[in-house]
């Protein structure tokens, strides 16, 4: 809203009296007690009701008897313009409102000016010189209680609500009260106390007895889940010691080689190939024992009956030989690589100190390590130039000692003689000539007496005066030459010192680097390399050597693998042994002899076969054919089942069968023993632990039997001490007062939760406000203080002004009228936050008692500035403000008397 107009009938000092506002900013400027102020008081009680009387208030009611009250216009966004008329005698002081041809009651003008109250007029759109000086307003909780007051940011029913509940709250305890209900028992309950302590002190046996009651009850209760734990784990060692041959079963299957499942179907299939084949091999066993008994090679029957026994193994093997032949040739070559390497590697070991389980390490980069060494070489250049500069500067100062020395003596022997040559003595001859002319004088006449006496008194001065002159010093010159001699002695002693100072830090700083390259060789494995210089020049060697351990690792894991395969390979021979000359030959001999035996035992076969008729050799060459073909037909799945030849067959099958009846086996085992051994366990140690477990039980139950025991005694004391029942009765009351004190608690907590839980939504709520209030105002202040200042801020709850070089102040380490700045433009920033609403015009009444002229012409600027929005009405009988409203061309209402 924005005052019209008001109309003061009679109210203080004025009567039938009409002021009109203009609707921006404006000066009423008065003398003092020309009434300004009671033109405010006016305006407050047309709005919000005449103020009530008190010993030390002012009483506005006029003298002569007239009416008391008047009329108040102003302008509503809602309901336009509105009169407000109030006179205390009339309507038992209730306002009349009237607005677009209608009147209102008391109750309509507060709807109006809702949510403006009187407390918010004084406090938020009146500035007055005491308000300035509030500096417990600008905190964050209360700059947030007025956001909310003002309804910008939440609602005033919350505001109630929440004042509400905690006035419950505080009916029902107080902090320092003594009424409230809650305050009464926690009283009582304190003087109980104090009683049950009393009566404690004076049954001082019955604490003991009670303490010694409870420590017991504690070490009963300890000991018997101590008891607890110990039959649980004992139980869990027992099942494991009662199942440990089935858990050494079940390691055995697992550490057992294990093989994949084979079904029945499978089964039946793989036999019935091993039949095909053996009645196929047999048969042609048969032919082939005819032929030979029909041929002239029957001598070599039994060879060769072992070649047509094992003619697929042995051909198996033989189509071997060019991978065997590449595996021995890889495995001669690995084992030559890993000899040179390792000749390679002996030589670095015997010239650095290295070897294969730490080998060595060059962690720094090759520019590091060449910094490293400049640094070196340069520091090692700086100290021999220092060294030389102080043997020729100890050089230099030792001859100019010397000089100094030869100096000085030669000066005291000279100054000895000079001083024997310039003795003070008495001339004689004057003052002999001075006597006779002073004794002639007394002989002479009166005038040419006095000639004579000053002649003879100038013989006596002549006479006299070597006494009193000291003759000029003819050796100064030699004087200044020694103090010359000693100042460069002495700034030749200070460069020397400098030099040495130079040389020790040299010297740490050599120290220094030292013991980080020790640390690096040790950190680092680098033997005898231990220098920098080594780490430049023979850094290859270092590389060299790690690429040979790694090489040799590499070598080393292929030589293995391929070794394990020959030694699979000759164990596939070993069958051969005792028909063939093997034994303890290498793999390749076993293969050249076996193949030679192969190769005569198909010349056999050949000459067999010639010599049979062609009906036979059809029949052999048609039971091969099926061999063959059977064995194709086998080959995939004999390779899915992992064995190499068909006669492999029935051990295989077996091997399945065993694997499939340890599988169940697992299975079952796994599922008796499922959790009862964890993966830790030491099966060996369980009857131990076992054993001990058992007897730790038994100590446990005798310690609780004693305890038991010692309870029952001390309970059976307690109840005698307690047969009187006085103590007994005080718990009892204690117990009751407790139960009321909780609910009372209870009830308040309720209460006061409540509250603090709309403040905390109300809070919530200005928070979204608060930072462009902080702004405004820091606007306003940096306008005030013209830039001096950059801006407010909130820091842990208190406001933080902010000066142009970043420096931080608290409100109490301001200045008077700085302090009054910052309160000025905090309560603008408030003004300006509701702008929209325009509840009320802003007032001022002379609210800058401690500005000077700067600071006035600041603020005269500021009201200009923000009567842009909002009304300004300043009260002043400042004639420096009225000045600054003429510049910025505002205008000025004068009351009667004032001077303008």
């Amino acid at each position: 809203m924005k005052l019209i107009a008001i109309e003061l009938v009679g109210f203080g000092k004025w009567h039938q009296h009409k002021i009109e506002f203009l609707p921006k900013n404006q000066l009423v400027f008065g003398a003092n007690e020309a009434g300004k102020s009671t033109i405010y008081q006016f305006i407050q009680a047309m709005l919000f009701g005449f103020p009530t009387k008190g010993k030390r208030k002012k009483d506005y009611q006029p003298k002569n008897g007239a009416a008391y009250g008047g009329r108040l216009w102003f302008f509503h966004p809602v309901y336009g313009e509105v009169q407000v008329e109030r006179f205390k005698g009339q309507n038992k002081g209730q306002a009349k409102v009237y607005f677009n041809n209608q009147m209102g009651d008391e109750t309509m003008l507060e709807k109006m000016i809702h949510p403006l109250t009187k407390e918010l007029f004084q406090s938020v759109f009146t500035f007055q010189q005491e308000q300035l000086s509030q500096l417990e307003k600008l905190s964050e909780e209360e700059l947030q209680t007025s956001l909310l007051s003002l309804g910008l940011s939440g609602s005033q029913q919350l505001l109630e609500n929440r004042e509400d509940y905690f006035k419950n709250a505080q009916t029902i305890y107080k902090g320092k009260g003594s009424q409230p209900p809650l305050n009464q028992k926690l009283e009582a309950y304190q003087n109980l106390q104090q009683r049950i302590n009393d009566k404690e002190q004076q049954e001082q046996p019955f604490q003991q007895l009670l303490k010694e009651l409870s420590a017991t009850e504690q070490f009963v209760a300890t000991k018997r889940q101590l008891a607890q734990e110990t039959k649980n784990q004992l139980t869990l060692v027992e099942k494991q010691v009662m199942n440990l041959p089935l858990y050494e079963e079940l390691q055995s299957i697992k550490q057992s080689k294990t093989t994949a499942v084979l079904n029945r179907e499978e089964q039946e299939t793989l036999l019935s190939i091993y039949q095909q084949h053996r009645f196929l091999n047999e048969e042609l066993m048969r032919l082939n024992q005819s032929i030979a008994t029909q041929s002239e090679t029957e001598g070599q029957t039994d060879e060769y009956q072992f070649y047509l026994k094992e003619e697929e193994q042995i051909q198996q093997l033989l189509n071997q030989r060019y991978d065997i032949d590449k595996l021995l040739s890889e495995i001669k070559w690995m084992t030559q690589s890993l000899q040179q390497n390792q000749e390679e590697m002996y030589p670095l070991e015997r010239k650095w100190g290295w070897n294969k389980k730490t080998p060595p390490q060059l962690s720094f980069e090759e520019q590091a390590v060449n910094e490293m060494r400049e640094q070196i070489v340069a520091r090692t250049v700086k100290l021999q130039t220092t060294q030389t500069d102080l043997e020729l500067l100890e050089e230099e100062i030792a001859t100019r000692e010397e000089n100094l020395s030869t100096f000085e003596s030669i000066n005291k022997e000279m100054f000895r003689k000079n001083h024997q040559q310039t003795k003070k003595k008495v001339n004689l001859l004057f003052c002999g000539f001075a006597g006779i002319i002073f004794v002639l004088s007394f002989f002479l006449p009166v005038p040419i007496r006095y000639g004579t006496l000053v002649l003879g008194l100038g013989f006596l001065i002549a006479g006299l005066l070597p006494l009193f002159y000291q003759p000029k010093d003819t050796y100064e010159n030699e004087k200044r030459q020694w103090q010359e001699k000693l100042s460069q002695l002495d700034y030749l002693n200070d460069q020397l010192l400098k030099i040495k100072t130079e040389m020790k830090t040299i010297r740490e700083e050599e120290k220094e680097m030292d013991r980080f390259v020790a640390q690096k060789v040790k950190e680092n494995h680098l033997g005898r390399m231990d220098q920098v210089e080594l780490w430049v020049t023979y850094r290859t060697d270092i590389t060299r050597y790690l690429i040979l351990i790694n090489t040799n690792q590499e070598l080393e894991h292929e030589l293995e693998k391929d070794q394990k395969q020959v030694a699979k390979l000759s164990e596939q021979t070993e069958r051969y042994t005792g028909r063939l000359p093997i034994a303890g030959a290498s793999l390749a001999e076993r293969i050249r002899v076996i193949s030679n035996f192969a190769d005569k035992m198909e010349k056999v076969r050949f000459a067999q076969e010639y010599q049979a008729d062609a009906y036979t050799r059809q029949t052999i060459r048609e039971v091969k054919e099926k061999q063959q073909q059977v064995v194709n037909e086998s080959s995939l799945l004999l390779q899915r089942f992992q064995i190499d030849s068909i006669n492999e067959i029935p051990n295989k099958i077996q091997e399945y069968q065993e694997a499939n009846a340890n599988n169940r086996r697992q299975q079952e085992l796994t599922k008796m023993l499922v959790g009862l051994y964890p993966e830790s366990i030491e099966p060996q140690q369980l009857p131990k632990k076992q054993a001990e477990m058992v007897q730790k039980l038994k100590e446990l139950e005798t310690d609780i039997q004693l305890l038991q025991e010692k309870e029952q005694k001390i309970l059976y004391q307690r109840q005698q001490m307690l047969s009187d029942g006085a103590l007994d009765e005080l718990y009892q009351e204690q117990a009751e007062l407790k139960t009321e004190i909780e609910e009372l608690a209870l009830e308040w907590s309720a209460h006061q939760l409540a509250g603090q839980l709309l403040m905390d939504l109300l809070t919530e709520l200005s928070e979204k406000q608060l930072p462009n209030l902080l702004k405004k105002a820091s606007d306003y202040f940096k306008l005030l203080t013209r830039n001096a200042y950059q801006g407010l801020q909130l820091d842990d709850g208190q406001l933080i002004v902010i000066h142009e070089n970043q420096q931080r102040f608290m409100l109490h380490e301001l200045s008077t009228g700085t302090r009054d700045q910052v309160i000025m433009a905090v309560r603008f920033a408030f003004l300006y936050l509701q702008e929209q609403r325009n509840l009320c015009p802003i007032m001022i009444d002379d609210g800058w008692l401690h500005y000077d002229s700067q600071r006035k012409q600041q603020l005269a600027q500021l009201f200009a500035v923000f009567s842009e929005h909002q009304q300004v009405i300043c009260f002043s009988s400042d004639q420096e403000m009225v000045s600054y409203y003429k510049e910025l061309k505002q205008p000025i209402m004068e009351l009667e008397g004032a001077q303008v």
